[in-house]
């Protein structure tokens, strides 16, 4: 017999699901499944709550809104704390499920136009449209003389009583007895009021599907509600007063959002959340005060003011690089957020999100950097200039340099560092003579390209009549566009090289890091660079892309693959993969047999992976350790460095201990490394060798691989783990 649900039926269920756990930031099903029936205590509330939702996606499909969003629960959480206040306020009636209708469709259309509004700012509507649809309602009460109140929200225990009869109000009064004249009482009453569920009972059931969702979030949770439970006490505020208002909700969802969820966990994010508390108890009196005028509650209307105003402050810094760090990929929980950004290799440079590469091919040498001694001051030090040197005489002439021509760098392409459109082209001034500058002219021969709305490079002192494009033409990256020279303010050839944010010839600096180059320093060391700044005296190259492990790594939508994977004394298991593409235009692996997604970046430079999701027993699990970075370059005896992500490496407890602790600090190491062996062979490769290993706290190692990447695209890897069993892995193409 097929049990199985129909693909409608399984997403109406997820987007049901996902409304419950939206209202904590979170798409965890099983967080969800808990709130649900947290929501069910009181059996009308909880169907309130209910019917709203589908009401509210039943008018999402209808307009033909967009399913991935539906599906989040985005468009119908708001309708569903609608229907759960309409259910704890009001008794059954058809007149009350008529208006469960009304504020249900209010709290949805408000979501759409607030949803358009607050987007083009990058903000959250939170939980906007519930307040204006639930104080609508609650004014319009009074003049329903239909409708009466529901008396089981005023008196719990004939709730409980017809729930589970005297034994379960036996075990809720001894719960009373043990919290409710304490801090942790008022904590767990204020966990409920955020699904109108005001008991004790309820916000202990919350409290722990928090804990299982995230460690971080339950962590804020206690933070935000004890830091304000404080400054009550300091103020000579009541703090008893929480158990009747019931506003403690606001600090804990304040100090989630801030700590653990718009922003990245970390010491700052947790000081942030601690300074805006004091703040947020302030708006919470005074607007209370100001709404009993009117004889409404201020529901969650404090806890929308202040993140609201905080994260749109946060979100027009001119450095964003800078603690704190907004969260811009949501993933799993606060937690994978924190170790994925910990594994960027350059999370200094994580705001500058164009990529623009050197502007030649081969290696060059950085004469002069930013700051320099000569001319790199002012507004124009943040520049480069660039020269070919002779790596045995460390000159950058031939004979004795009196004539442009001796120098090595003087007619060599020069190529766009990034697509874009030609905005600017001088071509006509005479390269000088050596030891001559050109003052009047000062940039001499130059190309600005337009890269993004304030994004330009300037290439100068290029060679007359070498400039191939034109104004208004779209380059491509590696394009060339002409040849080095000596043109302008250049004694002798060099490249001038500059990103600036207008596309005047003349305009100042600015700082961009650029990325994928390989720095040889002054050691003779060569080093892989994913994104920054070259230094002074270093030479410098692009990655000369290796035809093998470009076709190697060359997937298309669609295409599949099978993995053989055999751990040592086990039998052979064959896995089918197929690659990917979402509506983000992210791409992924995603394993038919497991479930397991494996998203990943490939520029033609590097091949990156992004997020890992699923089993660690798929097999793509191992091909995230074995390659989790590779860079295509032909160079060998060259190690790339990077960070993998704790989370993949960890298990239980030591990984539930690093969850509780991210804020103050990330301490288990996962260090990855890829080192090229060296080829015997100089041309017409049939292979490739490598070797990856992580290595973590104290440098032990947590996993290794012998990789062996074939002209016939395979790729095959022989896996070590500590104390386990050697994992055979092979890949090819369907």
């Amino acid at each position: 017999m097929n049990l199985r649900l129909p693909n409608k039926d399984i997403s109406i269920w997820k987007a049901i699901l996902k409304s419950y756990s939206q209202v904590f930031f979170s798409e965890s099903k099983l967080f969800a499944a808990i709130l649900l029936l947290v929501s069910f205590i009181d059996w009308w509330t909880g169907v309130c709550g209910l019917l709203a939702i589908i009401i509210a996606i039943g008018i999402a499909k209808i307009l033909e809104y967009d399913e991935t969003t539906i599906q989040k629960g985005l468009f119908s959480f708001n309708s569903l704390l609608v229907g759960l206040g309409i259910g704890t306020y009001f008794s059954p009636s058809i007149e009350v499920l008529f208006l469960l209708l009304i504020g249900s469709a209010i709290a949805f259309f408000v979501t759409v136009i607030l949803m358009g509004v607050f987007a083009k700012y990058g903000l959250p509507f939170l939980s906007l449209p519930f307040l204006v649809a639930i104080w609508i309602l609650m004014l319009s009460f009074p003049t329903f003389t239909n409708v009466a109140l529901n008396s089981d929200a005023l008196f719990p225990s004939n709730m409980f009583h017809k729930i589970g009869g005297n034994s379960l109000v036996s075990f809720i009064n001894l719960l009373d007895s043990v919290f409710i004249d304490t801090s942790f009482g008022t904590y767990f009453l204020s966990l409920g009021a955020i699904f109108f569920q005001f008991n004790i009972l309820a916000g202990i059931f919350i409290a722990i599907g928090l804990l299982i969702h995230s460690r971080v979030h339950f962590l804020f949770s206690l933070i935000g509600f004890f830091v304000a439970y404080w400054f009550y006490s300091f103020l000579g505020l009541y703090t008893g007063s929480l158990n009747y208002t019931y506003y403690g909700f606001n600090f804990v969802l304040s100090a989630i959002a801030i700590g653990g969820y718009f922003l990245i966990p970390s010491k700052q994010s947790l000081l942030w959340s601690i300074f805006l508390i004091p703040a947020l108890v302030v708006v919470t009196i005074g607007s209370d005060r100001l709404f009993a005028v009117f004889e409404l509650s201020v529901f969650s209307l404090p806890f929308n003011l202040v993140l609201i105003s905080v994260l749109y402050a946060l979100k027009i810094r001119f450095d964003q690089t800078k603690q704190p760090v907004l969260t811009y990929f949501q993933q799993r929980n606060p937690e994978t957020n924190a170790y994925l950004f910990d594994s960027q290799s350059n999370k200094e440079y994580a705001s500058f999100i164009n990529s623009v590469r050197l502007p030649f091919l081969g290696e060059w040498t950085i004469n002069q950097g930013h700051n320099g001694n000569y001319t790199h001051q002012g507004f124009y030090k943040f520049a480069w200039d660039f020269v070919i040197k002779d790596e045995h005489t460390n000159l950058e002439f031939l004979n004795d340099g009196y004539t442009v021509e001796d120098y090595y760098c003087f007619g060599k392409p020069v190529i766009s560092p990034a697509e874009g459109v030609v905005v600017a082209v001088v071509n006509t001034v005479e390269d000088n003579d050596i030891g001559i500058a050109n003052t009047r002219q000062n940039w001499g021969n130059t190309v600005v390209i337009k890269h993004d709305t304030f994004l330009f490079s300037k290439i100068s002192h290029l060679q007359k009549g070498s400039i191939k494009v034109v104004v208004g033409e779209s380059v491509y990256e590696g394009q060339e566009l002409g040849k080095c020279g000596n043109s302008g303010r250049s004694p002798y050839p060099h490249l001038h090289f500059q990103l600036q944010a207008s596309s005047k010839i003349g305009s100042p600096a600015m700082f961009y890091p650029l990325e994928d180059y390989i720095v040889e320093n002054q050691t003779e060391k060569q080093e892989y660079i994913q994104k920054g700044i070259p230094l002074e005296n270093s030479t410098v190259s692009n990655i000369n892309s290796s035809a093998l492990l470009l076709e190697a790594f060359k997937w298309n939508p669609g295409d599949s693959f099978i993995i053989e994977l055999q751990h040592e004394n086990s039998e052979l298991k064959l896995y089918e993969i197929e690659n990917q593409i979402n509506i983000y235009n992210q791409s992924f692996l995603v394993c038919k047999k497991t479930g397991a997604k494996l998203y990943y970046r490939n520029n033609n430079k590097t091949f990156d992976i992004i997020n890992y999701i699923g089993s660690l027993k798929s097999p793509l699990a191992i091909f995230n350790k074995s390659l989790y970075k590779v860079v295509f370059t032909e160079k060998s005896e060259l190690t790339i460095f990077s960070r993998f992500p704790i989370h993949h490496l960890y298990g239980f407890p030591t990984r539930v201990i690093q969850d509780f602790l991210v804020p103050f600090g990330i301490f288990l190491k996962g260090n990855y490394q890829l080192h090229y062996n060296k080829s015997e062979v100089l041309f017409n490769q049939q292979e490739i060798k490598l070797n990856s290993q992580i290595l973590g706290n104290n440098n032990k190692q947590l996993f290794s691989a012998d990789i062996t990447i074939g002209k016939n695209k395979e790729i095959s890897c022989i896996c070590k783990q500590p104390n386990k069993d050697k994992i055979y892995l092979k890949w090819a193409k369907k």
